[in-house]
């Protein structure tokens, strides 16, 4: 079957209002390093294709996130058969360069099972903050001759400039800033326990797409000192501005261990970058110069930036019929060397 039906028949997966009725993962656990992970594995409703492994996003709901689950639904679908982790950091919405070597010593015991990877090379697909992680971790020794392809949804290369985006940028996606609040005011703050109620809350509420239903909770059992504290952060860049900066001597070789670019000369693999024309959680630029530096350096590497997905989507809305060409042949050229990798 051609790659590019293959890409046509998953988004039509993926557009079913109804998912119920494709086939459930069975929950197993791998040993990675010692570790036991709790791992999904979805096998293939028609003739086997080829392996992909599927990180999760920044979601306490890790690979149990609907988008997730949906997803890889969408490529066992097509014959894939679909690895998805849980990696507890990720999950755990922490932001630490040790996850690069994290994904890869997982994607290393997936591609050298004979029973889940034969041919011993997979696929990578994973969104947002995720994306660019898998990307460093593909280019690392241990894995850069085990994997094909990988494929980036709304992924980051300039980490500083995001985390300067979404704490000053009043059009940005709260959800990230709570994030990024999270894992930076611990740092410079002395005693931030009721931030972190109210972020956690905040986080609550836009994962369940309520209203401030449990940060006006939280909100109500704070003092009216710690209601003032949550606010300024809440709602002043310039203050967020300022504790970014103060945090910079802090987090200063952590940034430098994510800085992307820097960790691009070992990979092998074939790229796809898509992103979100709209993304507002990591700009669509992101991609574009991750593009940009991937040419440089003579990989193959295809960009499809298009307002048909939002950040690290799944979800794709038929309302941009135009664009969906362009998707199709991008998770085409994903699929190709999967052929090759059977």
């Amino acid at each position: 079957m051609r790659s590019e039906w293959l890409a046509a028949k998953m988004m039509w997966t993926l557009h079913r209002e109804n998912t119920s009725t494709l086939n459930s993962p069975e929950t197993v656990q791998l040993d990675i390093k010692g570790e036991r992970h709790d791992v999904d594995i979805y096998e293939p409703a028609v003739t086997y294709r080829g392996t992909i492994a599927v990180i999760h996003g920044m979601s306490p709901k890790g690979k149990s996130d609907p988008r997730i689950m949906t997803l890889c639904q969408a490529l066992s679908q097509i014959g894939f058969r679909v690895v998805a982790p849980d990696i507890a950091s990720i999950k755990a919405l922490i932001i630490d360069p040790a996850q690069i070597e994290s994904i890869a010593d997982i994607v290393n015991v997936i591609a050298s099972s004979t029973t889940l990877t034969p041919s011993g090379r997979l696929a990578l697909l994973a969104p947002s903050f995720s994306g660019a992680m898998c990307l460093a971790a593909a280019a690392l020794p241990c894995v850069n001759d085990k994997i094909a392809s990988i494929c980036a949804i709304g992924a980051f290369t300039e980490v500083d400039s995001v985390i300067n985006y979404l704490l000053t940028n009043n059009t940005a996606d709260p959800y990230g800033r709570y994030i990024v609040l999270k894992n930076v005011l611990p740092l410079i703050l002395q005693d931030d326990t009721a931030i972190q109620k109210a972020l956690d809350a905040a986080i609550k509420d836009n994962l369940n797409e309520e209203s401030n239903v449990e940060l006006q909770h939280c909100l109500f059992m704070l003092t009216a000192e710690e209601q003032a504290q949550v606010n300024r952060v809440f709602h002043d860049g310039a203050y967020r501005t300022q504790l970014f900066q103060s945090s910079r001597p802090i987090i200063a070789e952590e940034l430098k261990a994510m800085n992307i670019v820097s960790r691009l000369e070992g990979l092998s693999a074939k790229v796809f970058l898509l992103h979100g024309k709209h993304d507002n959680v990591i700009p669509c630029d992101q991609s574009e110069m991750l593009y940009g530096h991937l040419k440089q350096r003579e990989k193959e590497v295809d960009l499809v930036v298009t307002p048909f997905i939002s950040h690290g989507d799944t979800d794709f809305s038929y309302k941009r019929i135009p664009d969906l060409l362009n998707v199709i042949n991008g998770f085409a050229y994903f699929f190709d060397d999967l052929k090759t990798a059977h």
